[in-house]
């Protein structure tokens, strides 16, 4: 939605114009009016300004002096200058200060809704090809570090996409490793920060460890070192690209001698970080490479590895044993349905919007997906352990949802709330489960109540706002304020919650109130058209006669 403020000295022409607008309806526009340009600095500072449509010719401060303050404040907005056939100076002037676009008052009302829409046409291709584009891009630019980390890490947890998306996102994200080529996996951790203590500073002495490792290594592979979590990292490496740019499948001999390079050169990476970093790292390596759908599990095993047996120890240098690539079907089975658990239970918070909402449908059905699990991927006891995992993650997540919304002596009396404390409280799994679900779906159906009520007490705080000073101007602006939303959002709702637009409501309830005067009382035409808010009987009487098919005049006779 625009915001567009008419500015001339001449009220009547001022009026004429709003109401030209109004009926134009070619945009969604806000349309305020003002009398001089002192009254539209007052007006501007409460509204985000678009389109100044103003006179160039008014006492105190004149057009070119009001375009100045308002580009001050708002730098992006167009200005349309009105002007008389005299003005040739004004306009030469208006001209160099960058005005969008000048009209002749003589010209009429077609070029006025020419130059507007010309100014709405011109901030739309600003948004959209300007400069605000070109600084989103910068910005993407300097956000994609963070986000090909983000990406990674999603995927180094088992949160992985088919090959043809995982490629895609790999192009997009400017990630030099072949997403469709299997990977070498290496994992390291920074055994003691010593005086490295702030966030900033741990934060340079990992770039600095990344630019060790990329300058022993990238020459020779495709390499990514991504910081895992506060204290460890993981190194990415693949055979290079062939020279045309076209990946193609590395030869057996090609990973052993990139696995030998790597073992061999992680020596030279973890002395060199002791002796320049005064930094003592551990690094675990891949026995071979493994597929991107297994990489999650590869880290899991050199995590588990790397904190096993030797937790006390620092610069250690390790191989993963080829052995623990033997597990079975079974295993296999139980380790990807088990990083399927956990990423679910990392969606937990996606839950709220849906509460927050009142929609107990699409509760429910995340509920569902995210609780769910194949059972028969592990073995009883296992499935024990995974049950009071997600009991737990349930009940803190309802008890901190309840707490922070101050909901807990609304519900708890409905649904026993003491019962969530404990998984013993329940006959079963299942019926936790259904428990939990159960107490979603009321806390969605009391917000929902709750949101019913406060967009009818809005709907009704606006049709008597509307009543109560029907006389009066009632822009978008004026009631967003009464109910402290945006315009453009009252508009959007206003529609939404009753189906008609609250400017066609605001019309409406005008004519009905003109209608009730025409029948009950002797004021002549121009008299109630002010009683009723419009500040130019001419379009009264067209707008009267538009909706009901006859003048005011011959309303009354009838």
């Amino acid at each position: 939605m625009l915001h567009l403020m008419l500015v001339d000295d001449e009220p009547l022409a001022v009026d004429y114009l709003f109401d030209a607008i109004q009926e134009w309806k070619q945009y969604e526009l806000t349309v305020t009016k003002a009398y001089s340009g002192i009254h539209a600095m007052d007006k501007m500072n409460d509204m985000r300004l678009d389109i100044l449509l103003t006179d160039i010719r008014m006492p105190g401060m004149n057009g070119l002096e009001l375009a100045d303050r308002v580009r001050e404040q708002w730098p992006r907005c167009k200005i349309i200058f009105l002007s008389g056939y005299n003005d040739f100076d004004y306009i030469q002037t208006a001209i160099r200060k960058g005005g969008t676009d000048y009209v002749l008052k003589t010209e009429g009302d077609e070029l006025i809704f020419q130059a507007i829409e010309k100014a709405a046409q011109e901030i739309t291709t600003e948004l959209m090809e300007g400069d605000i584009s070109l600084k989103a891009r910068q910005q993407l630019q300097q956000a994609l570090p963070a986000l090909r980390r983000d990406y990674l890490l999603e995927l180094l947890r088992g949160e992985g996409d088919s090959v043809a998306v995982r490629a895609r996102r790999f192009a997009e994200l400017q990630i030099g490793l072949d997403a469709e080529q299997p990977v070498f996996v290496a994992l390291g951790r920074v055994d003691d920060w010593r005086e490295y203590a702030s966030l900033s500073d741990k934060s340079l002495m990992l770039y600095s460890i990344q630019n060790i490792a990329k300058e022993l290594l990238a020459d020779r592979f495709g390499f990514l070192f991504i910081p895992y979590d506060k204290f460890r990292f993981v190194w990415l490496i693949q055979p290079k690209c062939s020279g045309d740019g076209q990946s193609s499948s590395a030869s057996p001999e090609e990973w052993e001698r990139l696995g030998r390079f790597v073992r061999g050169t992680s020596e030279s990476i973890q002395e060199t970080c002791s002796k320049l970093l005064k930094l003592p790292i551990s690094l675990i390596m891949s026995s071979g490479s493994c597929l991107w759908e297994e990489a999650a599990r590869q880290i899991d095993s050199l995590k588990l590895l790397l904190s096993s047996g030797w937790i006390r120890s620092q610069e250690m240098l390790i191989t993963e044993s080829g052995s623990s690539e033997t597990g079975g079907e079974r295993s296999s089975r139980a380790f990807f349905a088990e990083t399927e658990f956990r990423n679910q239970l990392r969606k937990l918070d996606l839950l709220e919007p849906h509460l927050d909402n009142g929609d107990k449908s699409q509760f429910a059905r995340l509920y569902e997906d995210i609780t769910r699990f194949d059972e028969l991927a592990f073995t009883e006891q296992k499935i024990t352990y995974l049950t009071l995992e997600i009991f737990s993650h349930l009940s803190a997540f309802f008890l901190s949802y309840l707490n922070r919304r101050n909901l807990t002596d609304r519900i708890g009396p409905q649904l026993q709330l003491d019962t969530y404390i404990q998984l013993e409280n329940h006959r079963s799994w299942q019926t936790a489960l259904s428990y939990f679900c159960r107490l979603g779906e009321t806390i969605a159906e009391h917000n929902s109540h709750v949101q019913e009520e406060k967009t009818t007490d809005m709907i009704r705080l606006i049709h008597q706002y509307v009543h109560d000073y029907i006389n009066e101007e009632l822009s978008l602006t004026r009631l967003s304020e009464v109910v402290y939303l945006s315009p453009p959002y009252l508009s959007r709702l206003y529609k939404q919650l009753t189906g008609i637009n609250l400017l066609d409501y605001i019309t409406e309830v005008r004519i009905t109130r003109a209608k009730h005067l025409l029948k009950s009382t002797n004021l002549k035409i121009h008299e109630i058209a002010a009683e009723v808010g419009f500040d130019s009987a001419p379009y009264f009487t067209r707008l009267f006669k538009k909706i009901t098919n006859s003048t005011p005049l011959e309303y009354r006779e009838l």
